[in-house]
């Protein structure tokens, strides 16, 4: 019992390490492009935002934990503000309150 733990251990392991992962769009026919600067990790984390006020829009607030705001010095991360009826493939940086 024991020699078959350690075999699917070992699988697992392989899986994990080794074998390439893709990821793909089940939509191909409304495909919407946003893009962020490389290695940022843009798009580490996306969440659907609907912001009632002042003006009722969709968003999408996208994440990017390597990202640094324009006078940082520390690179802290940056969420992103992306305007679904946007054509633009940028997404504007959200400025959150710094002071104590």
């Amino acid at each position: 019992m024991a020699k078959h733990w350690c075999m699917v251990s070992l699988w697992i392991v392989y899986d994990l390490l080794v074998l390439n992962v893709a990821a793909f769009n089940l939509d191909t026919q409304n495909v919407l492009l946003k893009q962020g600067d490389p290695g940022t990790f843009f798009g580490f984390s996306v969440a659907f935002h609907q912001q009632l006020s002042p003006a009722r829009r969709n968003l999408l607030l996208v994440g990017a934990p390597r990202a640094k705001h324009q006078n940082q010095v520390n690179v802290t991360g940056v969420v992103y503000s992306c305007d679904l009826n946007s054509t633009s493939d940028r997404c504007q940086p959200i400025e959150f309150n710094n002071k104590g």
